[in-house]
């Protein structure tokens, strides 16, 4: 929600973050849930099928440095569950 991009995206749109996000995510075509007891920010969560976003602001999406993948290493630690690459990985697919 602290992202530079997607607040100048809001700004731009006249929405929130929030907002912003769940307009990219439908776009996408992807299942989402919102959960939220605020009436106010489930009132903004249902104004997002008004609007949409343009192609340079899909732009500055991709432009966002992401973390897509947790590296392999990172999952193989002396007191974490798998000790070696190798119990990590048996070669199955």
């Amino acid at each position: 929600m602290d992202n530079e991009t997607l607040k100048e995206i809001a700004n731009a749109h006249n929405k929130t973050v929030a907002q912003v996000c769940l307009r990219w995510a439908f776009e996408q075509g992807l299942s989402f849930v919102v959960k939220s007891f605020n009436k106010e920010r489930m009132r903004e969560n249902l104004h997002i099928f008004d609007w949409g976003l343009s192609l340079d602001d899909y732009k500055k999406f991709n432009e966002i440095k992401q973390r897509r993948l947790l590296p392999k290493l990172a999952m193989v630690s002396p007191n974490g569950p798998f000790k070696s690459l190798e119990e990590l990985w048996d070669g199955e697919i």
